[in-house]
């Protein structure tokens, strides 16, 4: 197979998965439901059987081994090892036993990826904590915080995250906001500015009964651009591109600080959003030199001593 190796960690139903299959890459998906991985399966029969994916049916946790683990009936995105997760908005919710993999384990089977995606309910800080100097990925994806319980957290948490991938040895950096795919950065870019216009003066306001303005819309906001680009459609819920595809500019940990800290304190001023409903991604990029030196293909190696 051509293509660059990803790791889609929290493979759920597999939209990210699906897209980065369609970019020519090849995909080792890792899944902890052992019903969205037995689906997941199904739908991608011909792509396994191809080389082009695999999926692993474990739970990324501190041990090789097995533990308890949360499934939301009504939410799958919300399976969690955190009960506090699965539970969320009052979501009926039961435990199974499922096996699982140090990361590290994961790692050293396979190889270490050009692109690394993390979206796995609370446990994301296991992954970035195997990493060292010598399996670094070219690039990271991570969700910038994932309250575990009903409490609010605090910005520290993103920042927790953010200042993890500085010291991995990451220097460049962007927030992406989930709901837009916009980059954030503080003072707002040209770009965000012309989507958040286009989205409040063209789709959600009189303006939209007007002949065309759905096109003119669809021709400046972020998302349908790049959906454009890529020639792929993004359901809700996916992580969206990976690497440079992914919109604005890169910029230095102190710039992204700053963006992180303004952005979620004008999403807080709300007094009627969930404390967890901030959606934020923060993606990660190394030196060309450091990645092009880890990065590796899928190797013959299997989890069969932890993959139930």
């Amino acid at each position: 197979m051509t293509g660059k190796l990803v790791y889609d960690v929290g493979f759920n139903i597999g939209q990210d998965s699906a897209f980065y299959l369609s970019q020519g890459h090849r995909v080792l998906a890792i899944e902890a439901d052992p019903t969205l991985a037995g689906e997941g399966r199904k739908r991608f029969r011909r792509e396994i059987e191809a080389g082009a994916l695999e999926i692993l049916n474990v739970g990324i946790s501190h041990e090789d081994g097995e533990a308890e683990f949360w499934i939301c009936e009504e939410k799958p995105e919300f399976n969690s090892f955190h009960r506090g997760i699965a539970a969320r908005n009052g979501f009926a919710n039961h435990s199974i036993r499922i096996p699982t993999a140090r990361f590290a384990s994961v790692l050293r089977r396979f190889g270490t990826p050009y692109f690394l995606k993390i979206d796995i309910e609370g446990n994301e800080m296991l992954c970035l904590d195997a990493l060292t100097p010598s399996t670094l990925p070219a690039y990271v994806s991570i969700e910038s915080e994932c309250p575990v319980d009903a409490q609010p957290i605090t910005a520290n948490d993103g920042l927790r995250v953010l200042r993890k991938l500085r010291d991995l040895g990451y220097e460049s950096f962007k927030l992406i906001d989930q709901f837009t795919f916009c980059s954030i950065s503080s003072p707002p870019s040209l770009n965000y500015l012309v989507d958040a216009a286009s989205r409040r003066w063209l789709t959600h306001s009189p303006l939209n009964r007007i002949r065309g303005t759905h096109r003119l819309s669809q021709r400046l906001m972020t998302k349908p651009k790049l959906e454009r680009n890529l020639g792929w459609k993004f359901p809700l819920g996916s992580s969206g591109a990976l690497g440079d595809d992914t919109a604005g500019r890169w910029i230095t940990f102190e710039a992204a600080e700053r963006a992180y800290k303004r952005h979620r304190e004008l999403y807080f001023r709300s007094s009627d959003v969930a404390h967890h409903s901030f959606w934020c991604d923060w993606h990660a990029k190394v030196g060309v030199r450091s990645s092009a030196s880890n990065a590796t293909e899928i190797g013959a190696g299997s989890l069969e001593s932890v993959d139930g």
